[in-house]
């Protein structure tokens, strides 16, 4: 009888498989949180600048109030891509394999179930970019889907924190030789809780940013990046660094997922401008893994849960990854979005 391979196993095999790492989880949320429970939890504690108080000389101190904080807790929405081991694919020559074949049908299933926990992989990553994208755009994140009743997580951002232009104040309508946009700018930012150091844009809003005669004397290309994020193979793709312009480092995000029906859509919504801390220490959460071998065998706290097993009618084997992300965004004031078209 074929066994399965063990969790151990699988666990593994994923830990030398390339890493993917999109933008919004390397920059903001670079942490990672495992919980033994069902439900994650995070506090947001409410920030402020408070004017110390006049008092006497003489007269004893008195001690402050405790900061208000607000105590979030979520189920997340469970993700657990499966996939089939197809008999066929261990049957027939794999792909760069040598003419006539070379490998024996084991050495293929070992191939086929490495590349299929490759694709599972990625695809909950993109799913974790795109909650974070979510969260850090929009200031919540909706979770929705089969057999899932829709939530709402909702960071708590201010409404001065998430800007529409409209009318002749939208950077398509603005005379590109005359505006100036670094007063906008630095008023947008004033809004922003903690220091800002990134402009992060779609290509949309990077072109309509780079007609500006004032963008284009003031932009400097020469300076070294001051952010935290490190460029690998996969985000070289797909951010593109413009340059400074004053304080702020520009990046442009094109980064794509797919959606159902395999469509292709960028994480960033067309004609949005970002104004970001140049570090953040937001966290990834991650619920318990509700799986009854997973807990049999002491498994609860986990990123992920691979595994795999055989039916008999069909007979086929199958593969599982299964996660329960959320991020947590700490302060979502930390950001400033602004829709420029």
């Amino acid at each position: 009888m074929a066994d399965g391979f063990s969790t151990t196993t699988l666990l593994g095999v994923k830990k030398i498989q390339p890493k993917f790492t999109p933008l919004f989880l390397q920059m903001f949320f670079p942490t990672v949180a495992t919980f033994p429970s069902e439900e994650v939890a995070f506090d947001k504690i409410k920030t402020g600048v408070r004017l110390a108080p006049f008092v006497a000389p003489m007269v004893s101190g008195r001690a402050r109030r405790e900061r208000g904080g607000v105590l979030t807790t979520f189920k997340p929405a469970y993700v657990k891509p499966t996939d089939v081991v197809r008999p066929t694919r261990l049957l027939k020559r794999a792909l760069g394999e040598a003419l006539g074949g070379e490998l024996t049908a084991a050495e293929r299933r070992n191939a086929v179930i490495a590349d299929i926990l490759l694709d599972q992989e990625q695809s909950i990553v993109a799913r974790e970019e795109w909650m974070a994208v979510q969260a850090v755009i929009t200031g919540k994140v909706v979770v929705q889907g089969e057999d899932y009743e829709t939530q709402e997580v909702d960071y708590g951002r201010s409404a001065g924190n998430q800007i529409t232009l409209i009318g002749a104040a939208k950077w398509d309508t603005v005379d590109p030789d005359t505006y100036d946009p670094a007063e906008d700018i630095e008023d947008w930012a004033a809004n922003a809780n903690g220091a800002s150091g990134i402009l992060l844009m779609d290509k949309k809003a990077w072109r309509l940013f780079g007609r500006f005669k004032a963008v284009r004397e003031m932009l400097e290309t020469r300076r070294g990046s001051t952010s935290q994020l490190e460029l690998g193979p996969q985000l070289d793709k797909v951010v593109m660094r413009k340059g400074f312009y004053g304080e702020y480092e520009i990046l442009v995000y094109t980064g794509q997922y797919e959606d159902g029906t395999g469509a292709k859509l960028n994480y960033m919504p067309d004609n949005t401008v970002l104004i970001a801390p140049s570090a953040a220490d937001n966290v990834m959460a991650y619920g318990g893994i509700q799986d009854a071998e997973a807990n049999a065998d002491g498994i609860a706290e986990a990123t992920r849960y691979p595994s795999n097993w055989f039916t008999k009618n069909p007979s086929v084997e199958w593969v599982q990854t299964q996660s329960a992300p959320v991020p947590a965004l700490f302060d979502a004031d930390e950001f400033v979005v602004i829709k420029v078209a």
